[in-house]
């Protein structure tokens, strides 16, 4: 019998950003990080033979954390890979929401009925997954194997290994990021031993406890932003988002009013700087949203429409006494390009 450890990658910049990210390489972010130690802490004395990940970077990046300490080379197959969203590819999961929510719904209860302009099937991922996972059991027989993937993917595979159809997904949970399946082959047959499990997380780095996507009563909570684009800042715009500075469109070449659901939460506004640097030249979220992830959707959304016009460098001015922004700022991947007794101007680049 072989055993094959299926594990969802560490948290990264879609969860973070909540974007819809397939085949786009994201990052692993900084609590990725920690839930990658606590990875390799669960599994230090586990007997591992060799170690396979989808190609995508937060994929490998987590499986480093077993392949290293054993010295063990990373197979990279892209037949591990998360499903191809198509269309939806780094968009945000809001706008998603907001423009096809049918779409969005399938998605998630009944996904071999959901498409996007581009995506891959719901039974392509299956057969996929499910080919490369006999295909690894049978060359290690009698081993234990680690393989790395995705949320949508390794949900897939489940409900089939289970017998669950599509239109019963939901009773098949996402799994956290980290999240442990071990799967026994044998005798060219494939089960569960058991699935989902983060036990070796706490609330503190789980993903999921932090957010609600997942959860059964999910409709009932609203946190994913879509974002506007506008062509002018009135006074109702000020008075509704509580901003006091005084603002004009021109000081943008282009500006996002954020909402939640209908409600708007903020603004962001972006310049063009050259060819290839944008810049964050305004960025806000009510008071009372301050607390919550939005911040990071708004960042998310500039690096992401600033890509999209071919500026792969976007940067931020914040005020160099601001220590807890700077650290908000690094934290999404930003590097200091220069400081004065003033400004520290921050910077993305995306290298892909």
């Amino acid at each position: 019998m072989t055993k094959i450890y299926l594990i969802r990658h560490a948290e990264s910049s879609g969860n973070t950003y909540r974007r819809a990210h397939g085949h786009f390489n994201g990052r692993i972010t900084k609590n990725g990080h920690a839930q990658i130690r606590l990875l390799q802490e669960r599994f230090k004395d586990i007997e591992i033979d060799a170690v396979y990940s989808s190609d995508l970077d937060r994929a490998c990046t987590t499986v480093g954390a077993i392949s290293e300490p054993r010295n063990l080379p990373i197979i990279k197959t892209e037949k591990l890979r998360e499903v191809c969203m198509g269309a939806w590819e780094d968009n945000a999961w809001g706008d998603i929401e907001y423009r096809e929510p049918e779409m969005i719904e399938k998605f998630g209860t009944d996904p071999a009925s959901w498409f996007a302009d581009g995506s891959e099937h719901y039974d392509n991922v299956i057969d996929r997954m499910y080919t490369e996972l006999i295909e690894i059991g049978e060359k290690h027989d009698g081993k234990a194997v680690v393989a790395v993937s995705h949320g949508f993917a390794i949900r897939a595979l489940t409900c089939m290994l289970l017998d669950v159809k599509s239109k019963e997904a939901d009773k098949v949970p996402y799994c956290d990021n980290t999240a442990v399946a071990l799967l026994n082959y044998e005798d060219g047959i494939l089960k569960i031993e058991y699935h989902s499990d983060n036990s070796h997380l706490s609330d503190a780095t789980s993903t999921f406890f932090k957010q609600s996507w997942w959860r059964k009563d999910a409709y009932k909570i609203k946190e994913n932003l879509r974002f506007v684009l506008i062509d002018y800042i009135d006074e109702k715009i000020k008075s509704d988002l509580k901003i006091e500075e005084d603002l004009d469109i021109k000081d943008f070449d282009t500006c996002y009013l954020p909402h939640l659901v209908n409600n708007p939460v903020g603004l962001l506004g972006l310049k063009f700087v050259t060819d290839k640097i944008g810049l964050i030249s305004s960025y806000y979220v009510k008071p009372e949203f301050k607390d919550k992830n939005y911040k990071e959707q708004l960042i998310g959304h500039a690096i992401s429409m600033l890509r999209k016009t071919g500026r792969n460098i976007c940067r931020v001015n914040v005020p160099a006494e601001n220590a807890k922004e700077i650290s908000f700022f690094e934290d999404l991947w930003f590097q200091t390009v220069s400081k004065n007794n003033d400004v520290t101007l921050l910077e993305f680049t995306h290298n892909d």
